[in-house]
Order: structure tokens, then C-alpha cells, then sequence
């Protein structure tokens, strides 16, 4: 038997995978729509939120129920297994978001677990592919909305004085997230023209900009 992983590994492939699995059966037991990619954009703003939220108020958010997680797993190896994955998770956020980086390709950058449609698409039979296809779930626009949960939730958190530069500031900074988020048919022909690729990367250094931001204010969570 291999020892436990210490909390700040960092999740090898196959960790991320396992991940996806349990929180696929998250999804099963849930009466809202879990993915993994959401998820991590949620882990992700609670990483540069104005205040660190605990566990026993942002799961019942999350999973959109407040028995808790042993309502949801039936088995509590797999229960444990998400948890310890989940914190890692987060631990490997929080470290990507203070690590003082000048450029996204930095190894020690965030990169966000954004799902590859195209690489997943390219796997299936083709009537499956189709029927994805066809739903139409954009690039990171999963990811977005993970993220704009925890903002929209915790409104009173983020709020500040209205009209003030500092909320013209991150009125700015939430931008991209609310463009990767929007259907697509609900933006404009200049935010179309942008890749959605550049709107993440945005985003990301959104999520960085965040964080600094409530840290001069003397808020935030802190790695």
C-alpha cells in the first residue's frame, strides 16, 4: 500500500482523473449539474474571495444542498478519497495564485482544469459526439461559472461603495468571467472576435489581480 499523499502534492493525471470520476458521481446524486471544470473555477474564487469561507459553508453551496457530503457518498473510502483530492485541489490553486509569476506559461502559473471538448468529441462514436456537439457547451464557459458562483453568492462579500474606482476595478477585473459564462449568442460581435482561449487567459490573470487586490485591503485567503 502506497502512504497517503502529503495535502500540498500537486494531483499527477491520474489523481485529476479519479477526481473528475467522484465528482461525476457527485453529479449523479445531486439535483444540479457538477463537473469538475466548474468546480475548479469555483475552488479557484474561493481562493481569491474577500474572505476565506470554511467547508461547511461552501460545499452546501456547491452541491446545492446542506446535509452534507456523507448524504451524497454512500461509501465513505470514496467520501475521504474526494475530500483529500479536493484539498490538493485547492492547496495547488492557492499556491499558483501567490506565486509571483510574470507570464502564464510559468510553470508554477494557474492553469485552470478546463475541459477539451475537441479531444473529447474526437474520442466518442460519432452519434454520441453529435449529441455533445449539439448541447453546445463552450471552452471554460463551465469554468466561468464555477467561478461567478462563489462571487454572486457571497454578493455582500464583494460589494463596495457604488460608483467608487475600486468597484469600477473589479467590475473590470469579473469581466471575462461573465463573457466566457454568457451563451454565446448573448455577446457582442467584438467579444466573439476575441479567442476564448485570450478570454481565459484574462480571467486568469483576473483571478491574480483579485487576490492582490483584497490582500492590500487586508482581506482574502492567504496560501
Amino acid at each position: 500500500m502506497s502512504a497517503p499523499q502529503s495535502p500540498y502534492a500537486r494531483l499527477s493525471d491520474d489523481e485529476i482523473a479519479a477526481l473528475a470520476d467522484l465528482v461525476d458521481l457527485i453529479d449523479e446524486r445531486t439535483d444540479v449539474p457538477v463537473s469538475l471544470e466548474g468546480l475548479d473555477g469555483f475552488v479557484t474564487a474561493l481562493t481569491c474571495s474577500p474572505r476565506a469561507i470554511p467547508p461547511e459553508e461552501y460545499f452546501p453551496v456547491l452541491f446545492d444542498r446542506d446535509d452534507g457530503l456523507d448524504a451524497i457518498f454512500e461509501d465513505e473510502a470514496d467520501m475521504a478519497r474526494f475530500l483529500a483530492l479536493f484539498e490538493r485541489r485547492r492547496n495547488e490553486i492557492a499556491r499558483a495564485l501567490a506565486a509571483p509569476i510574470e507570464d502564464l506559461t510559468d510553470p508554477r502559473a494557474l492553469s485552470p482544469l478546463i475541459m477539451d471538448w475537441n479531444g473529447l468529441l474526437a474520442e466518442l462514436p460519432p452519434a454520441e459526439a453529435g449529441r455533445l456537439k449539439a448541447a453546445g457547451i463552450p471552452y471554460a464557459q463551465l469554468w466561468a461559472a464555477g467561478f461567478l458562483l462563489v462571487v454572486e453568492h457571497w454578493e455582500a462579500d464583494w460589494n463596495l461603495p457604488v460608483d467608487s474606482k475600486d468597484e469600477a476595478f473589479v467590475d473590470e477585473v469579473l469581466d471575462p468571467f461573465y463573457v466566457l459564462a454568457a451563451p454565446l449568442d448573448e455577446l457582442s460581435p467584438e467579444e466573439r472576435a476575441i479567442r476564448r482561449e485570450d478570454h481565459v487567459a484574462l480571467a486568469v490573470w483576473g483571478a491574480y489581480e483579485l487576490r492582490e487586490f483584497w490582500l492590500d485591503r487586508g482581506q482574502a485567503p492567504r496560501a
